[in-house]
């Protein structure tokens, strides 16, 4: 400690000092002093020195900036001063000669002797000497005082902690990186609360905020007292009175139930609540260490924002000692909170390595242990996978370590655990103990881990199923291969091509990752060669050339596949790498946007290379010059197109015009999965997987010059080379990093729609009120429905372009409309205003045929189905809401069924047929019968419950076919019950059927709308008209109506939709 003197002659003027000897310059100092001191004026006006003393401080900051000397950190420097410059310290005699220091050294006793001191009621059988003698050691907490010691430690804990949270920075300096620095800052606390009672206000470097009033005092004296009035009896005990045994104070438990209170009632609001440093405290003791934990898990699930503070508070050493205590309650709790640190800093690895905290999860992962006898086991094993995947992400120590402890044993042996959660885990942990560790792969095989990880590929669980293609990904990116390795690899890709029709895009965008290392890994010849094969197929599909010129091409072709094969074996044709290559054809025209962006990179990294060579270099230039002749005979034969390789937002803002048709979307570049499209598409519009400029091109001339359009192409080719480096391969996946986000989450409390008050809570509770007020005013109406008139008109809305599909909403006010452009449009049919656009994003040459709500009773979501072709509506849906379950049909022999919870299918239905379905719908109760039309006119009914080929049935239904006429059935009989005639002599262009009533309409392409019910009555009949004085429409293209009020809706292709209601 420096004295008074020592300070004082740092500070004097040089022209004062009378020997250069005790002159040092300011910037020798850290040579001449220790290297950590804490100076502490002793004049009867400490802060006198405090002044001059920071003056010093910058005058040597100053001194080594320019010496570019500075070994100790003076910026660091503390300093502490009893009172203010114009205090005087108190002179007592009942006090020590000096208060301050008091404080600071012996906290315990001053504390007392100065309660002791302020409370005449005490004094009367208390003593300063039995003060001074309180039975016990500051060790140990279980005497009085240790116990004191321990909670005075608390409570000047939490009150540092809750004046310095805005400045965590010094927190953590002052009170957590040196025992004697926050033991010191601790006491300080103290002096500043006694000294304000004598008039003196300590001062200190750096300055900290008044304490001396806060609230947690009062919980000290409370202690304090409970201790002293057991202080009598504890000294007669020793004296040899009547034995007493010391009543613990119950300073910890009531802190611990306040925060579990705050958790309770106050933890919606992210403020860090004050007990939280008592909890770090409290986890020192057995009794209430249990207690404590499950409530810390509970703060910690909060979110990554309470994470951060009970770090900031200082949390880690005391759960990374707790890593060493073999008690099996404790487990379960410490896996949970070491998850939720993990999830949001992954900086510890080193710790849990050093101190082998590492193997307290392997022990849990590992099957047959002491585990099984907790509750939800397979939780807490899920979590201790993620923990030792964190542990093992880009740290070669951590799976060395994993590896020892045979945690890839432990993971294969629960691949077929019951919870989906372990299940991901394993794979995802796996994943990173393997990646980039040639011994970790070598284990797994030895273990057929590869094979039971392509089991999990057809798991009922979508992030299951991801979670495997992300391990099999990770399983072969290493580039150091022995023969075996690879025809692993090539069996793993192989039996990895099921997620192409997998329902999920999770699980195709890393079958595509998966992939692209293969790809960069076998080298460009091998895909050459698969290329090479497509490019024949595909020529011979295409007659894009003269026969003399197909034989040629194809001779050249011949000799250029023989001269690979001959150079990389013949293999190399008909291979594994031909599947991949097809595979990534199909991929890089997925419905999904970033799956179709991620398989075109790999596409497009092939091709480019492909066009470098001289063969396919000219089977591309004849390509390109075909192009340019069908380019002038028919400008829009070529024209650019959408790619689903290309992402743009699926909504338009409206402008004020009610008419939405500069709305439509940009024209884009087609990708298709013919290679000479592919070609083309490179030649003609640059690099397919960027996107074009929003506005069309303009039409070329007349007679285009393809000599010019050869020229361009050949110096495109010759750009081609340079363009693959743009390229990065193998691809990245982001799936692991966005599972650890579910560690992130709150877990422990109910879900925002669950919690009455919550905002999505009031508005689901209003929606279903809603909902049952329209239902019950429908089921008052319905009755109406097969007696009354149809042929009021409540409204007309002008939708520009043909709707030829319109959906309603059962609850809310919408309509949807979809044109030929695969534009939808969202209408409020009471208002007849338009609500939004929206983008399909159809392939080229494809069409919307099918649209269905989803979810209508919540927030609803619009279901589309497209079809291949532009003039034939050929793929049909049909969307069972109660089970969960998606039909659909079109121009193939089977109805598949798709679970969507799984996002998979479940079943495929043969048709038995020869016709193209062209509706699908089931029965409302329990989805099992389905029954389908056709376009040969046939009806199949099938029952999903027993055998795909035996899977036909009975219901009723009612059916219309082109001719005009409209049959009623009751499909367990041979014969329909009645015929209608509804447009005889005329083709029927829509028909629709209410879901609640026996209303049936028809409309006919003599523009007349009919509306009937079961028994085969007319109940009206509408000939819509708009336009300048009332004329006819054009035909009617759709029909629908509302799912529980009686109204109606029917568009032409004149763009006017109108509204009709029953009366």
């Amino acid at each position: 400690m420096k004295t008074q003197e020592e300070i004082e002659s740092f500070v004097l003027d040089q022209e004062e000092r009378s020997s250069d000897n005790l002159r040092p310059s300011l910037s020798q100092l850290p040579s001449r002093s220790e290297s950590f001191s804490l100076p502490r004026p002793s004049s009867p006006s400490p802060n006198e020195t405090i002044s001059p003393f920071s003056r010093m401080i910058a005058q040597v900051i100053s001194e080594a900036v320019v010496a570019s000397f500075l070994q100790t950190s003076w910026k660091d420097s503390i300093q502490l001063a009893a009172c203010g410059p114009t205090e005087t310290l108190p002179m007592n005699p009942d006090l020590p000669a000096d208060v301050f220091t008091a404080c600071l050294t012996t906290p315990i006793e001053m504390s007392l002797r100065w309660v002791v001191m302020r409370n005449p009621l005490l004094t009367s059988n208390i003593t300063m000497d039995m003060v001074l003698q309180l039975p016990g050691r500051s060790t140990e907490r279980r005497t009085p005082l240790g116990e004191l010691n321990w909670i005075f430690t608390a409570v000047t804990d939490t009150i540092a902690w809750c004046v310095l949270q805005d400045q965590p920075e010094l927190f953590k300096r002052l009170f957590r990186q040196d025992l004697t620095v926050a033991s010191m800052f601790r006491n300080y606390l103290l002096a500043e609360r006694i000294m304000r009672s004598y008039q003196c206000t300590p001062m200190s470097t750096p300055i900290l905020p008044e304490t001396h009033d806060h609230p947690m005092w009062q919980a000290w004296d409370l202690a304090v007292d409970m201790c002293l009035f057991q202080l009598p009896a504890l000294k007669a005990a020793e004296a040899g009175g009547s034995p007493y045994e010391y009543k613990a104070s119950t300073f910890f438990s009531e802190q611990l139930t306040a925060f579990e209170v705050w958790l309770s009632e106050g933890a919606v609001n992210p403020k860090i609540p004050e007990q939280l440093p008592i909890v770090l405290q409290v986890l020192l003791s057995q009794v209430h260490r249990l207690r404590a934990l499950i409530l810390l898990s509970r703060f910690l699930d909060l979110g990554p924002w309470a994470v951060n503070a009970a770090l900031s508070v200082g949390i880690f050493p005391y759960v990374l000692k707790l890593l060493q205590s073999p008690a099996a309650e404790l487990k379960p709790v410490l896996v949970f909170i070491w998850a939720r640190i993990l999830a949001v800093d992954r900086s510890c690895q080193n710790d849990l390595l050093k101190d082998h905290g590492y193997a307290y999860f392997i022990n849990i992962l590992t099957p047959n242990n002491a585990m099984l006898s907790i509750p939800h086991v397979s939780e807490h094993r899920a979590m201790s996978a993620f923990i030792l995947s964190v542990f093992c992400t880009n740290f070669k120590m951590g799976q060395q370590a994993c590896l020892r402890g045979n945690v890839i044993n432990a993971c294969l042996a629960h691949v077929k655990d019951p919870d989906p959660l372990l299940r991901q885990w394993i794979c995802l942990c796996l994943a990173q103990v393997w990646l980039n560790n040639s011994e970790a792969k070598s284990a797994a095989i030895a273990e057929n881990g590869h094979e039971k990880l392509c089991a999990l590929l057809n798991d009922n669980v979508p992030e299951v199923r991801a979670s495997a293609m992300y391990a099999l990904g990770t399983f072969l990116a290493d580039p150091n291969k022995t023969e075996q390795i690879v025809n692993i690899e090539h069996n793993i890709a192989i039996s990895a091509l099921t997620a192409m029709s997998d329902g999920s895009p999770m699980v195709r965008k890393e079958f595509v990752v998966a992939l692209s290392h293969i790809v960069d890994q076998a080298g460009p010849s091998k895909f050459l060669a698969a290329a090479s094969q497509t490019i024949e197929e595909d020529q011979a599909q295409r007659s894009l050339f003269g026969e003399d010129r197909g034989k040629l091409m194809r001779g050249r072709q011949s000799e250029w596949r023989a001269a690979l094969d001959g150079h990389f074996g013949s293999s190399s044709y008909d291979s594994v790498y031909a599947v991949i290559w097809k595979a990534l054809l199909n991929l890089s025209v997925d419905p999904h946007p970033d799956v179709a962006r991620s398989a075109a990179t790999v596409v497009d990294h092939i091709n480019l290379l492909l066009l470098s060579t001289p063969l396919i270099g000219e089977y591309a230039s004849n390509l390109a010059r075909e192009s340019a002749q069908h380019t002038a005979q028919d400008p829009t034969a070529f024209g650019m197109d959408r790619s689903p390789s290309f992402y743009e937002d699926s909504r338009t803002a409206l402008p004020n015009n009610p008419h939405v048709a500069n709305m439509r979307r940009p024209a884009k570049l087609t990708r298709s999965v013919s290679f000479a499209s592919t070609l083309r598409t490179i030649y003609n519009f640059g690099n397919p997987s960027h996107e074009s400029q929003a506005s069309p091109p303009p039409p070329p001339p007349a007679q285009p010059d393809a000599n010019h359009q050869m020229n361009v192409a050949m110096t495109k080719q010759k750009q081609t080379q340079s363009t693959v480096d743009e390229h990065n391969l193998p691809l990245s996946s982001c799936f692991y990093d966005w599972s650890c986000e579910y560690f992130t989450e709150p877990q422990m409390r109910a879900a925002e729609a669950d919690e009455p008050g919550s905002v999505v809570y009031t508005q689901r509770k209003w929606r279903r009120s809603r909902n049952e007020k329209i239902l019950q005013e429908s089921n008052a109406t319905k009755g109406m429905a097969g007696t009354s008139r149809w042929d009021e008109q409540v409204n007309t809305m002008y939708n520009d372009t043909e709707a030829t599909l319109l959906l309603m909403h059962q609850f809310e006010p919408h309509l949807v409309a979809a044109d030929a452009y695969n534009c939808l449009v969202v209408w409020d049919w009471k208002t007849g205003t338009p609500l939004s656009v929206i983008d399909n994003h159809n392939p080229a040459h494809s069409r919307i045929s099918d649209l269905k709500f989803i979810n209508e009773e919540d927030e609803a979501l619009l279901l589309t189905g497209s079809g291949k072709h532009m003039d034939l509506m050929n793929e049909y849906q049909y969307w069972h809401q109660a089970r969960g379950l998606l039909f659909t049909g079109g121009d193939a022999r089977i109805i598949k069924v798709w679970d969507v919870h799984q996002e998979m299918p479940i079943m495929d239905i043969p048709t038995q047929s020869l016709a193209c379905v062209t509706s699908i719908t089931s029965d409302q109760v329990n989805g099992n019968m389905i029954i389908a039309g056709f376009g040969d006119g046939s009806i199949g009914v099938y029952d999903r419950r027993i055998s795909p080929d035996e899977a036909e049935g009975n219901r009723e239904l009612v059916s219309g076919g082109f001719e005009g006429d409209i049959k009623i059935w009751d499909i367990r009989e041979t014969q329909s019950l009645r015929t209608i005639e509804a447009h005889k002599h005329n083709e029927m262009t829509a028909l629709t059927v209410h879901d609640h009533s026996s209303a049936i309409a028809s409309a006919g392409d003599d523009q007349v709308i009919k509306v009937w019910n079961m028994e085969g009555n007319r109940l009206s009949t509408i000939r819509p008209t708009s336009g300048f004085l009332g004329q006819k429409t054009s035909s009617t293209r759709a029909l629908v109506f509302h799912p529980n009020l009686m109204v109606m809706a029917a568009s032409g292709n004149d763009g006017y939709i109108t509204l009709y209601a029953a009366h």
